[in-house]
């Protein structure tokens, strides 16, 4: 009998509950303490303060009578209870919409969480939760279906599976690359054997590299604890709208990564499309200038692959990239994400500047080669002391 594999390594639930709290208390401690008063007839705790742009953050929560003043610790209480509606508000509505996931892979079975992304039971997880199975089922409100798997893909860690169910209830998508740093997000997972449960954190950046893994396009950074059985599961913003998939737990499972929606939903759309994810090619690496630290600092092209369409659009090596695109370039993975949402086809336009004056190129994006056909060509700066990108490190783009 095979043995149920979590994903990641279980860490007790007691200590995450008690880290959860912690975090919580003293984020909020320094900002509560002389203003707690204040702030608890000013509950806009959740997400970026409106603008224009974004609409304001979802309250679920009834509002209370006005009351005499309390004491700090009274008060505080109260800026807790707020958030705690809150979060309770995001976890009803997505209750509905997360399946718990099993899936048999030879001897072992995997276990992680997805959730509908239409009306139609398809339903989007990450790769790690159904691997090369040849079998997955699918827990909803108690009954289990058979799941069809759509398509999966390594590169991007995305599945797509449907089962015969309609209709499905799903959730809104919203824009995980457009929140900031200290945006309020929370997830909706299956820990272990046990019912989904909502777990409320922080986003705590972006980036194209963890330890020695690179991404294939920017992945969200959240100071939020994860639990073995979870990975596949949402990622919410404060109005409920899904901004992330929850891919890989890091430092022990006190924190994760998401892939943002935008991206999960590019490699869904490919698979219900053509049967298969269509990542984009254009072949070329670059390199920053590291002697600049600060963002919007040069962006050098380090690399060209022989044969490729940067190859033949009239790239040079030292070319310094302005805009990719509609995307200014203001670090590498700037060139990496207009890669990776690059359509097989489409002639993209790279404006570079070439000795001291500004040009245009167009890229035809093509189909990304199997990895084992792609030839690494000499770097422009194959060490750190040369060049303008002045202890730099090579960004392969496109890999």
């Amino acid at each position: 009998m095979g043995t149920v594999r979590w994903l990641m390594t279980p860490v007790s639930r007691f200590k995450y509950v008690f880290l959860s709290l912690l975090v919580i208390f003293l984020g909020l401690a320094g900002v509560i303490g002389g203003r707690a008063y204040y702030l608890s007839h000013h509950p806009k705790l959740l997400g970026v303060a409106p603008s224009p742009e974004r609409p304001a953050p979802l309250s679920t929560s009834t509002p209370l009578p006005p009351s005499a003043p309390n004491p700090p610790m009274a008060a505080g209480s109260g800026v807790f209870d707020q958030i705690a509606a809150e979060v309770s508000g995001v976890y009803e509505q997505a209750v509905p919409t997360v399946v718990r996931l099993r899936a048999t892979d030879g001897p072992d079975q995997l276990a992680g969480t997805g959730f509908f992304i239409d009306g139609q039971g398809t339903i989007l997880t990450a790769y790690a939760v159904v691997g090369q199975a040849e079998s997955v089922s699918v827990e909803v409100n108690g009954r289990t279906f058979p799941a069809k798997i759509l398509g999966r893909d390594p590169r991007s860690g995305v599945a797509v599976l449907k089962i015969n169910a309609s209709p499905t209830p799903h959730l809104p998508l919203g824009e995980g690359m457009r929140l900031r740093p200290a945006s309020a997000v929370v997830s909706v997972a299956f820990p272990y054997d046990l019912k989904a449960e909502p777990t409320f954190g922080f986003v705590a950046g972006f980036d194209v590299k963890y330890l020695t893994r690179f991404f294939a396009t920017t992945h969200l950074r959240a100071n939020l604890p994860i639990k073995p059985g979870q990975i596949g599961g949402p990622l919410l913003d404060s109005q409920g709208r899904v901004v992330g998939v929850l891919m890989l737990e890091i430092d022990e499972g006190k924190a994760c990564y998401a892939l943002p929606i935008e991206a999960a939903a590019k490699v869904a759309s490919d698979i219900q499309r053509f049967g298969e994810p269509r990542h984009g090619w254009m072949g070329v690496g670059v390199m920053p200038d590291r002697s600049r630290p600060d963002r919007g600092a040069p962006v050098f092209v380090d690399r060209l692959y022989k044969g490729t369409p940067a190859e033949k659009s009239g790239l040079k090596m030292g070319d310094e990239v302005i805009s990719i695109g509609n995307r200014p370039v203001r670090e590498p993975s700037d060139i990496l994400d207009a890669a990776f949402f690059s359509e097989v086809g489409a002639k993209v336009p790279v404006k570079v500047k070439r000795d001291g004056k500004e040009q245009i190129f167009t890229i035809t994006v093509s189909a990304r080669p199997d990895s084992s056909r792609i030839v690494e060509p000499a770097p422009l700066f194959p060490n750190p002391s040369g060049g303008p990108a002045n202890q730099g490190m090579p960004v392969k783009a496109i890999r």
